[in-house]
């Protein structure tokens, strides 16, 4: 008979003892809080005080932009770009002052390198630099950087990223003149697309599914990655950018299986079986309204498709979390 204290403490193994009168209630609420599947008066803390600090900053930088908007006509050109670098200038010494090993004082940093962004739009619009809007986010993502470097914050790093892929998209618009379904902004989209991946798979395995750097990444290259997979499928015709892009969007889940075997991360392998499951589900619209040209009797066909592939798919994962059970 197996011990049913064996293996680690999972939530539902601490249930089903509960269930079995084995642990009372008081016991069940301690055993919960120790793996930490019950949150604790300092965990509250923590969450709150964490996503209240960066939600003020961005209202404070949000605020400063408002402050130069309302009272565009009372500031002269030169005071508005003044005040924005007061701001940028003041707030990067506060995060100085304050300690860089605080939350507070690299919340203050980031404010800074926030503010570098208006401040440059400012620039170019008193001076009609004429430089694109991919230029301005491509120094402002590239400041962000560096003062993600300094602080060593995740924070400013999201931020340049999220910056980043904005910049891409930007410049296959206005300088490509371009859009992400064609060539060559295609090429591009699918870069980024792989180098986000690549980047979040990287971090996933060295330091874990907690790394927020590597979960923002991952979800923005898995996004962009089904999205151009599902057009390569929809799209008529088949040229050689959407084989390519049809090629990623079902080698990145294969990856991401492998990986989460290797590593144990049962995350990351739902996630990849839910990509695959989503880009069939978009070959059998596919075949079931385009091919076959089906339309009442369509939506029955791809409601039965669909309770199937719910049906393979639950037996999947019930079977594989009792494989991780076991062999843990």
């Amino acid at each position: 008979m197996t011990d049913p204290l064996a293996g680690p403490p999972l939530a539902v193994r601490l249930h089903a003892l509960a269930a079995a009168g084995v642990l009372d209630p008081a016991a069940l609420e301690r055993s919960l809080e120790l793996i930490g599947r019950k949150p604790t008066a300092d965990a509250w803390y923590g969450f709150a005080r964490f996503h209240l600090i960066i939600l003020g900053t961005v209202l404070v930088v949000a605020g400063a932009i408002f402050f130069v908007a309302a009272n565009w006509d009372v500031f002269t050109p030169q005071a508005r770009i003044g005040l924005a670098a007061a701001a940028m200038a003041a707030a990067t010494l506060a995060g100085g002052w304050i300690g860089l090993d605080k939350l507070s004082g690299r919340a203050a940093a980031l404010a800074g390198g926030l503010l570098f962004g208006p401040m440059l739009a400012l620039v170019g619009q008193v001076y009609q630099t004429g430089a694109d809007a991919f230029e301005l986010f491509l120094a402002w993502s590239v400041v962000l950087a560096g003062y993600a470097l300094a602080t060593r914050f995740a924070g400013a790093w999201i931020t340049a990223l999220l910056l980043g892929v904005v910049t891409n998209y930007l410049w296959i618009g206005q300088a490509l003149g371009s859009h992400p379904f064609e060539s060559p902004g295609l090429w591009a989209s699918l870069a980024g697309a792989a180098a986000l991946s690549a980047l979040a798979l990287d971090r996933r395995v060295r330091r874990g599914p907690g790394d927020a750097i590597g979960l923002v990444a991952l979800t923005l290259g898995w996004c962009i990655a089904f999205a151009h997979g599902a057009a390569a499928i929809v799209l008529e015709g088949w040229p050689f950018g959407h084989v390519v892009a049809l090629l990623l969007a079902l080698g990145l889940p294969l990856v991401m299986l492998r990986i989460g075997r290797q590593q144990g991360d049962f995350g990351l392998e739902r996630l990849a079986v839910a990509q695959l499951f989503g880009l069939l589900t978009v070959a059998e619209g596919k075949l079931v309204f385009d091919v076959l040209d089906a339309e009442i009797g369509g939506l029955l066909i791809m409601g039965l498709l669909l309770s199937a592939q719910g049906y393979a798919g639950g037996e999947w994962f019930r079977a594989r979390r009792q494989r991780e059970e076991d062999a843990s």
